[in-house]
């Protein structure tokens, strides 16, 4: 029998459990369409497919029910079983429900929310620590896609191999978010069809769903508007950390890319504002930058870590601004930072300069988010 009702299963299908499965999870527990054992089992059997942070909200919502089950950490690699990895237990030869089983099938949860390739994905039974069907096909379809033989059974070459894979990816945060979870994230919104959600011609589809535009939805209103800002908030709260609201009620709308520092540490006092980011650093470039300008701009180009934002405000008195995500730094190298950021095509990421970055710049503001889900 699945693990999930039949209302939650769709919410881990897709290998990822975001933000807005969270939310949509509470809606049906609260609306007697799922039960507190679905947040249970979420916890347990498929933590590996929280995104970044959603395993604090997932942590709150369960003290709120009553449970005292807790979200499990992330797996990181296969290093703790080493009877698996040397072949003294092959599975599921050693016995259908041996302890290692667990740590296998986390780790095919945890390579197809990590690497999108779904077919290691177990949706019906999840981590349960039963080697069934879901499991062997999963494994089989590991074995097939590293050319190794396809027997459905983990040896040791299987087991090194699920290892050394898991290796290679990136643990997110899923109770307390990292820089790398904000760079992950910028990178996947703009990879493939979801960039073009931030170019200027398409509807806007959220990722957020503290924001008043319901998530998950084209919404019309916005097809022909920038959407810089949308952007570095739904990167934001995709990479586990807060958004900054107007109105600091921890919902609402994004505020404009040119007063996202009235959400710093420097500024946040004077406007009233809850403290989001951290202020780094801050140049006043103006209509003609001199040498000493571009020099503060290198400056400040040389201080980005990745995960920051660098937020522009245009020359004029507009409202005009523009938001950066920084994936790298190769300042020392070729003078660039590579930024992400939503273009008037779709969201890509692009390598910025001094030169660029002070066309039509009035002042521009280094941040580094320090508020986390």
């Amino acid at each position: 029998m699945p693990l999930l009702s039949s209302s939650i299963k769709t919410l881990i299908t897709n290998a990822r459990f975001s933000a807005v499965d969270l939310e949509r999870l509470r809606t049906a527990i609260n609306s007697g369409k799922a039960t507190t054992q679905d947040a249970e089992k979420i916890a347990k059997c498929f933590a590996d497919t929280l995104e970044a942070g959603v395993g604090s909200w997932l942590h709150s919502l369960l003290l709120k029910l009553g449970s005292k089950i807790n979200v499990e950490a992330p797996i990181a690699n296969l290093a703790s079983d080493t009877a698996l990895l040397n072949g003294k237990i092959v599975l599921p030869d050693s016995d259908r429900k041996h302890p290692s089983v667990r740590n296998v099938q986390r780790a095919l949860i945890a390579l197809a929310n990590r690497t999108s390739q779904l077919d290691y994905m177990l949706p019906e039974f999840g981590a349960d620590g039963e080697y069934g069907d879901e499991t062997t096909k999963a494994i089989s379809n590991f074995q097939k896609y590293n050319k190794m033989p396809v027997t459905g059974k983990v040896d040791a070459k299987t087991a090194s191999s699920l290892d050394a894979a898991l290796r290679q990816t990136h643990v997110p945060g899923i109770m307390s978010a990292t820089p790398q979870d904000i760079v992950d994230a910028a990178i996947e919104l703009t990879t493939g069809d979801i960039a073009l959600n931030y170019g200027v011609e398409k509807p806007w589809i959220n990722v957020d769903p503290k924001h008043v535009v319901p998530a998950e939805k084209p919404f019309e209103e916005l097809a022909g508007k920038w959407k810089c800002n949308l952007f570095g908030g739904n990167v934001l709260r995709k990479g586990g950390y807060e958004p900054p609201y107007d109105g600091n009620k921890g919902k609402g709308e994004y505020p404009l890319a040119n007063e996202w520092q009235k959400w710093s540490d420097k500024y946040a006092k004077e406007y009233g504002n809850l403290v989001h980011f951290q202020l780094i650093d801050e140049v006043t470039v103006g209509k003609s930058p001199t040498n000493a300008i571009k020099k503060a701009i290198a400056n400040l180009l040389s201080k980005v870590q990745p995960g920051d934002f660098v937020m522009l405000d245009r020359l004029g008195d507009s409202i005009d601004g523009h938001t950066l995500c920084a994936t790298a730094n190769n300042f020392k190298v070729n003078g660039t930072v590579s930024f992400a950021q939503s273009r008037y095509d779709k969201a890509k990421v692009q390598n910025e300069g001094v030169e660029q970055l002070i066309i039509d710049c009035e002042r521009m503001w280094l941040l580094r988010p320090n508020r986390k889900m």
